[in-house]
């Protein structure tokens, strides 16, 4: 799996394998995936990390919270 930044902007992946690029500035929170015995039908179950957008919505990621807050952090720098 190849994660990449692009200029400013944060590669992410879907639950169902697709490219999401997404500003950092937008990204208001980040969730570690609940347990499996925990239901929700707004949180793909192959997702590992869901990030809230400044919008509302929200993205099931396949990346680990940690991965994404290392993405992050790198968009960041000057």
């Amino acid at each position: 799996m190849l994660v990449t930044t692009l200029s400013l902007m944060v590669l992410l992946h879907r639950a169902d394998g697709g490219e999401v690029i997404v500003a950092p500035s937008q990204i208001t929170a980040l969730h570690a995936k609940q347990p499996a015995n925990v239901t929700n039908k707004a949180v793909a179950p192959e997702a590992r990390c869901v990030v809230w957008l400044a919008d509302g919505k929200l993205l099931s990621v396949i990346e680990t919270c940690d991965v994404v807050r290392k993405l992050l952090d790198e968009a960041q720098r000057p």
